[in-house]
C-alpha cells in the first residue's frame, strides 16, 4: 500500500537502512498516535530490507519475550539484520527489561553485516525510563515523529480507497469527521455512503484506538462525550475524579489521534460510538456525575437539563450524590454551590430549561424537561409543582398532541377538586380546560380563582360586545366566550384588527382562532379563509402539528361555507392527519367538516365511514360535540333519516344552552331541526322554531335571514312562497354562502337533479337559483 503523505519518514527510514546494508548500527524508533500509519512504514522499512538483502527479525508485544540476541546471532555476522518491533508501548514490564538490555549491549557491539532496530510506539508509551535512556545514549538513534493526514492527504487517500477523485466537499467532510487519522478514515471509508452508523467499522475503529491510547483514554472520551460543547478540562477532572493535569495529559492523546479538537470529541457519531460502547447503568450514572459538576459549575439550565435526560433524573438516594466529586479538583466547587448533596436543584433546573427550549422554538426539547420535573417530584411537599408542572406541559403538549393535553389536565383537576390547588393555579387550569373545549369543567374551575375576567385577561380575548348570562352561569359565560363570537355590530371589524395586530404565539392562538371563527359567524368566510392559511403557514414552520390542525379545519369550515367543498375536504383531511393518533376529543371537529363536505357532494358511504368511529361519550362534554352532531343531523337529513337527524339537532341545541353557546350565527340548530320536522310534516312545530329563532337578538346577518326565508317558503301557499324564495336567494347571495345556494346533493332515492360542481368541486350557482333554494326542503302539503 502506497504511504501517503510519509515522504519525509519514508526518507529517513531509507538512509538509515542505507546505512545498515553498509555494515552500520542504528536505532529509529516511529512516534505518533494510535492509527496514525506506524506500522505501515514500519512495514515499508521490512519490505525493503527484504528487496535488499536483509534479514529480517519481526514482533509485535506481548509475543516480544523472545531473546533478541539469540535470534540474531542465529543469522550469518556478515548479513544485514533489520529487527523491527512494533508498538512496543503495549509491552510488558519484562519484555521491556530484555529490550533495553539488548539496546544496551548493541551501542557496544558491533556487527559486520550491520543492525537496524526499527521500533514503534504511541504518543503516550507505556515504557520504563531506562529504555529512553538507552535509546537517547546510542550514537545512530533517530526518532521520527508521524501525524495526522492533513485535507490533501485525506483526499489523496479517498482516491486511492474509491478510484476516482473525491470532490473537495466530500473530502473536506471526511476529514473533518476522522481528524487525518487514517485508521479512522479508513473504517468510514468503508461505511455505506461514507456515514458512520451506530456499531459500524467507524464506531468499531473509534473504541479500538481508544484501548490502545492507555487505560485513562476510554475515560476521558466518555466524560468528553457526556459532557458535550460543555467540556472543560476543570469538569473533565471534576467527572473523572483525577487532577486536571492528568486529565490535560490524556486529552493531549486523544487530540493527537484526531478523536478530539480542543476540548471536544471532534464529531457526534465518535461521542455517540464512545457512550453506545458502555454499559448502560454506568452510562446512566456518567451522566448523573456530569449533571451534577454541570450545576456546581454554574453551567445554563438547558445544559444541565440534557445529562438529567439522559440519566433519567436524579434522587436524593443516588450514591452518587453522598459526596462531592469536583472539591479535589475543580477550581469551580467550593462547599457552598456544590450541589452534588441533593437534589432540590432538579425541578427548578429542569422548568427553567423547559422556559429556554420554548423560547428557541423547541417544543419537544420543552415537553421532555417538563415529562422529566414532575417524574422528579417525588414527596408530597412537590405536590403543588407536581401541579402546574402538569399545567404547563398541557399547554405545550397542546400545539403538539392535543389527545396528550387532556390526559395532562386530569391530575390538576383532580388535585382542585380534592381542594389542594391554589387560585392562581386553578385560573391557569380553568384557561386550559376552555382551549380544550371542556367549557362546564373550565367553569368548575374558574369558580376557585378570584375573579371571573380572568379569562379574558389570560386568552388576550379581542374587545367585543356582551350577552346575557344565564343564571347561575356567571362562570360559565367567560369560558363560553372563547368558543363563540362576542355578538357585537363592529365583531368582523374587531376581528381583523386583531389578527392584524397580535402575534402567533404560545398564548394567543387561542385568540387567534376566536377571531377566525368570528369571520366565519359573521359571514366573512373569504377573509377567514386568507388568515387560515398565513396562520397555517407559521403552525407548520414552528412544527406545531396540533396547531396547525386547528386552523386547517377553520379553513375548511370556510370553505365550506364559499362552496368550495373540494377544498374542504382537503383541509379537514389534512387536518386529521396532523393529529392522526394524538387527537383526542379535538380530532371531532375536523371529522365533522369532512363529513359536511362529503355529504354536500353525495359520497354518503365515505361519509358514514367517518362518523362510525366516533361514538365515545366524552366526546359530548367537549364543544367539538356540537359541529359534530350537526354533521350527523345533515348526514341523516341526506339519506332520508329525518326523525334521527331531528335527534342530534336537538341535542345540539340542549348542549349548545347548556353551555351558553346558544348563538344562531355559529350553531343554527332550530333551522336545521325545522327542515328535519317539515320532513316530517310536522309544520307548526317548524314554523315554531324558525319564529324562535329570528327573534333571538344574535339572529342577524343575511345568512341566517336567508336560511330562515327559505325554510319559511316551505310551510306558505304558491304564491307567498315565490315571495319568500326570492328573498331568500337576494340574502343568499348576500352572504356570500355560495353552498345554500347550490341545489341540493342527489341520494339514492331522490328525483332531485345532481348539483352543478365545477372541475374543481366548487359548488355553482344554477342558472335557476330560485328552484334551486326550494328544492332543499320538502314541499308543502299545501
Amino acid at each position: 500500500m502506497t504511504l501517503l503523505s510519509r515522504d519525509a519518514e519514508r526518507t529517513q527510514l531509507d538512509g538509515a537502512l542505507a546505512a545498515c546494508m553498509r555494515g552500520d548500527t542504528g536505532i529509529v524508533l516511529v512516534e505518533g498516535a494510535v492509527g496514525c500509519g506506524k506500522s505501515a512504514l514500519l512495514r515499508h522499512c521490512a519490505d525493503a530490507a527484504h528487496r535488499h538483502g536483509a534479514a529480517t527479525v519481526r514482533a509485535a508485544y506481548p509475543d516480544c519475550a523472545t531473546d533478541l540476541t539469540t535470534a540474531v546471532g542465529d543469522i550469518p555476522e556478515r548479513t544485514p539484520v533489520v529487527v523491527c518491533l512494533d508498538d512496543i508501548d503495549q509491552a510488558d514490564a519484562a519484555s521491556l527489561g530484555r529490550l533495553t538490555a539488548w539496546v544496551r549491549t548493541t551501542s557496544h557491539t558491533a556487527r559486520a553485516g550491520g543492525l537496524l532496530l526499527v521500533l514503534t510506539t504511541a504518543d503516550a508509551p507505556s515504557r520504563d525510563a531506562g529504555l529512553d535512556t538507552e535509546l537517547l545514549k546510542h550514537p545512530a538513534y533517530t526518532r521520527i515523529r508521524i501525524g495526522l493526514l492533513d485535507r490533501t492527504a485525506t483526499a489523496a487517500l479517498v482516491r486511492q480507497h474509491t478510484g476516482t477523485p473525491a470532490a473537495r466537499a466530500v473530502a473536506d467532510g471526511l476529514h473533518r469527521i476522522s481528524g487525518g487519522n487514517p485508521l479512522l478514515l479508513r473504517a468510514l471509508l468503508s461505511e455505506p455512503g461514507h456515514v458512520p452508523e451506530p456499531g459500524g467499522p467507524f464506531s468499531r475503529a473509534v473504541l479500538t484506538c481508544l484501548e490502545r491510547c492507555g487505560a485513562a483514554a476510554p475515560r476521558l472520551a466518555r466524560a468528553l462525550a457526556a459532557l458535550g460543547d460543555s467540556a472543560t478540562t476543570e469538569r473533565i477532572a471534576s467527572v473523572l475524579r483525577m487532577t486536571p493535569t492528568e486529565a490535560a495529559r490524556t486529552l493531549t492523546a486523544l487530540r493527537a489521534t484526531g478523536l478530539a479538537l480542543g476540548d471536544r470529541l471532534r464529531h457526534a457519531a465518535t461521542a455517540a460510538a464512545v457512550l453506545d460502547g458502555m454499559d448502560p447503568t454506568e452510562r446512566e450514572e456518567l451522566h448523573r456525575r456530569v449533571a451534577r459538576v454541570l450545576h456546581a459549575s454554574r453551567a445554563e439550565a438547558a445544559v444541565i437539563a440534557d445529562s438529567l435526560r439522559a440519566c433519567g433524573g436524579i434522587d436524593d438516594s443516588d450514591e452518587s450524590g453522598s459526596s462531592c466529586s469536583s472539591c479535589s479538583s475543580c477550581s469551580s466547587c467550593s462547599s457552598d454551590n456544590c450541589g452534588s448533596s441533593g437534589s432540590d436543584w432538579v425541578v427548578p433546573v429542569l422548568r427553567e430549561a423547559a422556559q429556554q427550549a420554548m423560547a428557541v422554538d423547541e417544543p419537544e426539547r420543552a415537553a421532555a424537561c417538563l415529562q422529566l420535573a414532575h417524574a422528579s417530584c417525588a414527596t408530597a411537599a412537590d405536590e403543588h409543582a407536581r401541579g402546574e408542572i402538569m399545567l404547563q406541559l398541557a399547554a405545550l403538549t397542546r400545539r403538539l398532541s392535543p389527545a396528550a393535553a387532556e390526559q395532562h389536565l386530569e391530575e390538576p383537576l383532580a388535585a382542585l377538586r380534592a381542594g389542594r390547588l391554589g387560585a392562581a393555579t386553578a385560573g391557569h387550569l380553568a384557561r386550559l380546560l376552555v382551549a380544550q373545549g371542556r367549557i362546564e369543567e373550565g367553569a368548575e374551575a374558574l369558580s376557585r380563582t378570584t375573579g371571573t375576567d380572568a379569562l379574558r385577561e389570560l386568552f388576550a380575548l379581542p374587545p367585543g360586545g356582551s350577552h346575557p348570562t344565564p343564571p347561575g352561569g356567571e362562570h360559565l359565560s367567560p369560558c363560553a366566550a372563547l368558543w363563540t363570537h362576542p355578538g357585537h355590530q363592529d365583531d368582523a371589524k374587531d376581528a381583523e384588527r386583531f389578527l392584524d395586530g397580535a402575534p402567533a404565539a404560545q398564548g394567543t392562538h387561542e385568540a387567534l382562532a376566536q377571531a377566525v371563527r368570528t369571520l366565519i359567524h359573521t359571514d366573512q368566510p373569504r377573509r377567514a379563509a386568507e388568515w387560515c392559511r398565513r396562520l397555517q403557514e407559521k403552525a407548520a414552520r414552528h412544527r406545531a402539528p396540533g396547531l396547525r390542525a386547528t386552523y386547517g379545519t377553520l379553513h375548511a369550515e370556510a370553505l365550506l361555507r364559499l362552496g368550495d367543498l373540494a377544498g374542504a375536504e382537503r383541509e379537514a383531511s389534512t387536518a386529521i392527519r396532523a393529529v392522526a393518533g394524538r387527537g383526542g376529543h379535538f380530532r371531532s371537529a375536523p371529522v365533522a367538516v369532512l363529513v359536511m363536505a362529503l355529504t354536500n357532494m353525495g359520497r354518503y358511504d365515505e361519509a358514514a365511514r367517518h362518523l362510525e368511529p366516533l361514538v365515545p361519550e366524552r366526546t359530548l362534554a367537549t364543544v367539538h360535540a356540537l359541529p359534530l352532531l350537526r354533521a350527523r343531523g345533515q348526514y341523516f337529513l341526506a339519506t332520508h333519516r329525518a326523525e334521527a337527524a331531528l335527534g342530534e339537532f336537538l341535542d345540539l341545541g340542549r348542549l349548545a344552552r347548556r353551555w351558553d353557546l346558544d348563538r344562531p350565527r355559529q350553531h343554527p340548530w332550530r333551522t336545521d331541526a325545522a327542515e328535519a320536522l317539515l320532513r316530517l310534516g310536522r309544520h307548526q312545530e317548524a314554523t315554531a322554531l324558525i319564529a324562535e329563532q329570528l327573534a333571538l337578538p344574535d339572529a342577524t346577518g343575511a345568512r341566517l335571514r336567508g336560511v330562515a326565508l327559505r325554510l319559511r317558503a316551505a310551510t306558505e301557499v304558491p304564491r307567498e312562497r315565490t315571495r319568500l324564495l326570492t328573498r331568500a336567494v337576494a340574502e343568499l347571495r348576500g352572504s356570500g354562502d355560495r353552498l345554500e345556494l347550490a341545489p341540493p346533493p342527489p341520494d339514492r332515492s331522490s328525483t332531485t337533479p345532481r348539483p352543478e360542481w365545477n372541475s374543481s368541486g366548487v359548488a355553482t350557482a344554477p342558472a335557476d337559483v330560485t328552484s334551486a333554494v326550494s328544492g332543499r326542503t320538502a314541499p308543502s302539503s299545501s
